[in-house]
């Protein structure tokens, strides 16, 4: 239905003026174009928006980037002079363990040298005073009963022969052991046989005394060289295994940091490898974003030329058909007037349709369901656009098309900013986790380096204290072993003294009281005469007194030796466990200097890789405060968009089923002549 209001006279009869319709074209291609123009310029205003947006976050990281680069260079940077300096903690190590394993065996060759020759000396020493043994035992046995008999010197001749060659004797005792041999040997063959018996039996009793002289002497200079070549070994044995002990526990130890120091060779070559591709990686990536930037920058440019060209155009259009209003209206204004004898003074027009209704009111209803401003305001203009002279379903529908283009462009830029919100989260996220995950594993080997340390330290305090309470121990046994020393020295002194006193009384008396036998048995009367009887108490008192004195004084001497030898032995066992000791001190000392530094290490990296882990969580607070704090959901939105775009094509669809002639209208037209 249409209903006409007139605000116009007519004052002729035409019902076609050219030139007011060429005024209407001329205004309607006028709003078009304004229009055109408004649509783009919020495209262009949106466009630069965007342009800004992606070049910030480009610019972001690439600052990013640059830092992780700078980063990771410098983790490359430390972790090859780590390796380096593992490389050359390796080869020293190699180096002493080399030198060590040379200087253990060349000193268990030397000792397996030294001992062969003391084993080989040992025997023929123990050959020697075995045969000086047995040959004293047969004589000294013979000697007994007052006469020796040819087989025991016999005997002595075969030990004298043996010991000739024996390089224990000198030269004057080889003499003499020769002389025996060569008398021996002419008596056997009886060149002496002229001589006297009683000569003869002197003789061979006084050389066998000499030559007994010479064995025994012969066999106490044996067993002291035994004596002092077993000393000699056994101290020799002692220094060889605490030479081997300190060598093997040294080994030990440089073998041990030998298999860290290439444990930790391995794990910074691993470390390098995966830096190295990370650094590649973030090289990749920075290269990227540059071209992505410089692309932008470029297409952003291009956009802003080509805008600025368009609203150039877009003037000049406006412009020249201002100039043509403006002409037609000067210029035409009688001769319109002449040739169609009418003056168009003014149309208004009310168009009221069952369509139009429809979808002013669906729209309307559409804005309040989706709470959507310009949704509503859409309803507003289209009650507005009713109102008019020429085409309302047209200006009505491209309301509607334009309401639709906004709803759609913000819907893909909405889908848009999700992608990228998604998108950015979750790589945000994953840093996020990587870098935790570092800090974690950092913070977890500084945890072992700081318990290992205190271990370390701990047993250093240990060891100190053990060191301390063994020189103590050591200073005590010194004090009581020189106190024993005295002591036993000088009752050594005293005994020895008491034995030389007791011996020269019992001389000097043996010799008074010895001198005639008989006058101690028949005195003469009337003369002075020597207490025999008395003295022969004295003595015997003085020989039970040289027996307690030898006795106390073989008792003191037997002690001293054993204290020594008891003092001697602890003292090397001390000496061995200080070696021991010191040496684990050493290398405790050296380890924990070593955890020191790695600590130290692991402390830069800890705190570069947690510096990375605040930029990253700094950024991903920077995207949730624009992904995350939204008033709807993303799916709420879609769907209120996807609703608005679903009723407005409604609204389209009832519009083309109006027919063209539901349109035409009645028109109050006022003429003036």
């Amino acid at each position: 239905m249409r209903a006409v209001s007139v605000a116009c006279a007519v004052v002729g009869a035409a019902s076609t003026n050219p030139i007011n319709k060429v005024l209407q074209l001329l205004d309607s291609l006028a709003a078009k174009v304004t229009a055109d123009g408004e649509r783009e310029q919020a495209q262009y205003e949106k466009f630069t928006q965007w342009c800004e947006e992606n070049a910030k976050e480009t610019q972001h990281e690439l600052k990013n980037s640059g830092e992780r680069q700078e980063s990771l260079q410098s983790v490359i940077e430390k972790t090859e002079a780590t390796i380096s300096n593992v490389n050359s903690e390796i080869q020293e190590l190699s180096s002493s363990i080399a030198q060590n394993e040379a200087d253990l065996e060349k000193a268990t060759a030397v000792r397996k040298a030294e001992h062969k020759d003391f084993m080989e000396r040992d025997e023929e020493l123990v050959g020697t005073i075995d045969t000086l043994e047995r040959a004293l035992q047969v004589v000294k046995k013979e000697l007994a009963f007052g006469q020796v008999s040819q087989s025991a010197v016999t005997s002595l001749v075969g030990a004298a022969t043996v010991m000739l060659d024996d390089s224990l004797v000198t030269s004057h005792d080889r003499s003499r052991l020769q002389a025996f041999v060569q008398q021996q040997s002419a008596q056997a063959d009886g060149f002496e046989t002229m001589q006297a018996p009683a000569t003869a039996a002197y003789e061979t009793h006084s050389g066998t005394e000499a030559i007994l002289q010479t064995f025994e002497d012969l066999l106490e200079k044996a067993e002291s060289q035994r004596s002092d070549s077993t000393k000699a070994e056994t101290e020799a044995q002692f220094n060889f295994e605490m030479l081997k002990q300190s060598l093997t526990d040294e080994l030990k130890t440089e073998n041990k940091e030998l298999a860290n120091a290439r444990s930790k060779l391995a794990a910074n070559k691993e470390t390098l490898s995966s830096t190295n591709g990370d650094l590649a990686e973030t090289n990749k990536d920075a290269s990227a974003d540059s071209a992505s930037l410089r692309q932008l920058q470029t297409d952003c440019m291009q956009t802003a030329s080509d805008h600025e060209v368009s609203v150039k155009d877009r003037s000049d259009e406006l412009k020249a058909l201002a100039e043509a209003r403006r002409v037609i209206q000067e210029a035409t204004g009688g001769a319109t007037s002449k040739a169609y004898g009418l003056v168009q003074v003014g149309v208004t027009t009310r168009v009221s349709s069952p369509g139009i209704d429809s979808v002013v009111s669906s729209v309307r209803q559409l804005g309040r369901n989706s709470d959507d401003v310009a949704v509503a305001l859409l309803a507003s203009k289209i009650s507005s656009v009713a109102v008019s002279g020429d085409d309302v379903f047209a200006k009505v529908k491209g309301l509607i098309r334009d309401m639709i283009q906004k709803i759609s462009e913000k819907a893909r830029a909405d889908a848009k900013e999700h992608e990228w919100c998604t998108t950015k989260t979750k790589e945000t996220e994953a840093k996020k986790a990587d870098h935790e995950s570092v800090v974690a594993k950092l913070n977890s080997r500084s945890d072992r380096a700081k318990s290992a340390i205190a271990r370390a330290e701990s047993d250093i305090a240990t060891l100190e204290a053990e060191l301390g309470a063994l020189a103590k121990m050591q200073a005590e046994m010194d004090q009581q072993r020189s106190s024993e020393h005295a002591e036993n020295s000088e009752a050594i002194a005293d005994y020895q003294k008491g034995v030389e006193g007791v011996q020269a009384a019992i001389k000097a008396l043996k010799s008074y009281y010895g001198k005639d036998s008989a006058l101690l048995q028949q005195p003469v009367v009337g003369t002075h005469s020597a207490s025999g009887g008395a003295a022969g108490g004295i003595i015997g008192l003085l020989e039970v007194c040289e027996s307690d004195f030898s006795k106390l004084l073989a008792e003191t001497e037997a002690d001293e030796e054993e204290g020594e030898k008891v003092y001697e032995t602890q003292s090397k066992a001390n000496k061995l466990t200080k070696a021991e000791k010191e040496t684990a001190l050493k290398y405790s000392s050296k380890a924990v200097a070593r955890t020191e530094k790695a600590l130290a290490e692991l402390a830069d990296d800890t705190d570069a890789e947690q510096s990375e882990l605040d930029a990253t969580l700094e950024y991903l607070t920077k995207v949730n405060k624009r992904c995350v704090a939204k008033p709807e959901t993303y799916a709420s939105r879609k769907a209120k968009r996807d609703s608005e775009i679903d009723g407005l094509k409604n609204a389209l669809k009832i519009l083309q089923e109006e027919t063209a002639g539901a349109f035409l209208a009645m028109r109050s037209v006022s003429r003036h002549q």
